[in-house]
C-alpha cells in the first residue's frame, strides 16, 4: 500500500472537521465560530517556536510535498539565499473545501497554518491573497524572520 500524500491526509481530516464546524456554526453562530478559528490560528502561531537560520535552498523541495498528487499548480517567481516567492494558480485544497461545503472557513483551517510553519523554520510569510478566498492565485513571499 502506498503512503498517502499530504493532500490526501488533509482531505481525510477535513471530511470530519467541516461537518463539525458547520454544526458549531448552526449552534453558536457563524461569526462566533469563525472568530474562534481565527483566534486559534493566532494562538498556534504565537506558541510556535521561532526557528533560526532559515534554509531557502530547501523551499522548492518542501513545496513539492504539499503539491504532490497534483494538489497545487504553482510557479516559483524567485528563489535566492534570502527569499522564496511563488504563486499558486490552481489549488485542490480550495476545491476540496468547496466540495465539502467549508470554503468560507477553509483559509482558517488549511491556509493560515502556513504562517506558523514559516515561523518554525525561521521565515516570515507574507501573503495578500489566496485561491481559498476567491483570488486568482495565492501569493507566497518568504523572507528571513529577523
Amino acid at each position: 500500500m502506498s503512503e498517502l500524500t499530504y493532500f490526501e491526509r488533509r482531505r481525510i481530516q477535513m471530511e470530519y472537521v467541516v461537518p463539525l464546524i458547520k454544526d458549531l456554526q448552526d449552534i453558536l453562530g457563524s461569526e462566533t465560530v469563525l472568530a474562534a478559528l481565527a483566534e486559534r490560528n493566532r494562538r498556534v502561531e504565537a506558541a510556535t517556536p521561532a526557528g533560526t537560520d532559515p534554509d531557502f535552498s530547501r523551499m522548492a523541495e518542501g513545496t513539492r510535498v504539499f503539491a504532490a498528487g497534483d494538489a497545487l499548480k504553482y510557479e516559483i517567481i524567485a528563489a535566492t539565499d534570502e527569499s522564496f516567492d511563488m504563486n499558486v494558480h490552481q489549488c485542490r485544497y480550495a476545491e476540496m473545501m468547496e466540495e465539502l461545503g467549508g470554503r468560507e472557513f477553509g483559509h482558517l483551517l488549511v491556509c493560515n497554518g502556513d504562517f506558523a510553519a514559516a515561523k518554525r523554520i525561521g521565515m516570515k510569510l507574507e501573503r495578500t491573497q489566496t485561491r481559498m478566498q476567491g483570488a486568482d492565485y495565492c501569493d507566497f513571499r518568504y523572507r528571513p524572520a529577523s
